[in-house]
């Protein structure tokens, strides 16, 4: 995966929700493209609540352990 590619992803219009399969076999789910921000060796999420414009936490996933992306519907959507 590379920063660019994710990004493509987390820009389509209309955005899909995406799980991101990691090399150790976890899963991380994109809800919300507008809390992500792709650097070059990370991707950062932002966790915050519903209607609530403050961050309560970031995840931060290295690039590098993104084995692949399948999108998902938003009702087997889980972060």
């Amino acid at each position: 995966m590379t920063p660019e590619a994710l990004a493509n992803e987390l820009n389509r219009d209309p955005f899909i929700p995406l799980r991101l399969r990691l090399s150790d076999g976890r899963t991380f789910d994109v809800n919300n493209p507008g809390l992500c921000f792709v650097a070059r060796l990370a991707l950062y999420a932002f966790r915050a609540k519903p209607h609530d414009a403050l961050a309560e936490d970031v995840e931060v996933v290295s690039i590098r352990h993104i084995v692949s992306v399948e999108t998902i519907s938003s009702s087997s959507a889980q972060r």
